[in-house]
């Protein structure tokens, strides 16, 4: 590409930021709709793009998070006229409510990872897949031994044969609320050695 043909492609590039510094100044300052949408049109492609990259290109998540991003965007516009670098501001900002969005739903996550880890006995081949799925169990097996022994006990109980907390409180002599605690420190725990694998299961 010739210095002719960047200068032209860097001018339009810094002629549309222009435009929509203009655009987030007509937000900020007469709450402007029309301006809202067309920042709204110049910026969802590209950031439901990097939404689908940071969340493992599950649609749905990515379209939930984009959403979020303009919809704070729009309640905090009256702060619009400082943003000096559009395309950081945005692309920032959808970074930070991507990360939410993993950390609000941890939880469901490492639940779902537990459930559907994959039974390597069941299988004497050695695919890739196979590979990855004994790698898998591993991981989880190396997991659970970090649980301190009560928190292991209530979590191997509820996850592996399926007690209610009731039927656990039971058992332990405990309360169901003891129960909900420790459960609740397991998934942390097992969030925190297998968030890299919370994805690889379902998609």
């Amino acid at each position: 590409m010739t210095n002719k043909k960047l200068f032209v492609i860097f001018t339009i590039i810094m002629d549309m930021n222009a435009d929509i510094e203009e655009q987030l100044k007509e937000i900020s300052e007469h709450d402007s709709m029309e301006s809202f949408r067309c920042v709204y049109y110049h910026y969802y492609n590209r950031l439901f793009s990097q939404a689908l990259y940071y969340l493992n290109n599950n649609p749905d998540y990515a379209q939930e998070v984009v959403s979020d991003v303009f919809i704070a965007i729009w309640q905090s516009r009256k702060v619009l006229d400082k943003v000096s670098n559009p395309d950081s501001y945005f692309f920032i900002a959808l970074k930070h409510a991507a990360s939410r969005y993993i950390e609000k739903n941890y939880k469901k996550q490492t639940e779902l990872l537990t459930e559907n880890l994959p039974d390597y006995h069941a299988s004497n081949t050695s695919t890739d897949t196979d590979l990855l799925d004994r790698e898998l169990q591993d991981k989880y097996k190396a997991a659970l031994e970090k649980l301190p022994p009560r928190c292991a006990e209530v979590f191997r109980l509820i996850r592996e044969e399926h007690k209610k907390y009731s039927e656990v409180a039971e058992i332990l002599g405990i309360s169901t609320k003891t129960v909900d605690n420790q459960m609740n420190k397991a998934v942390r725990i097992l969030y925190r050695e297998l968030k890299e694998n919370l994805f690889s299961v379902f998609f």
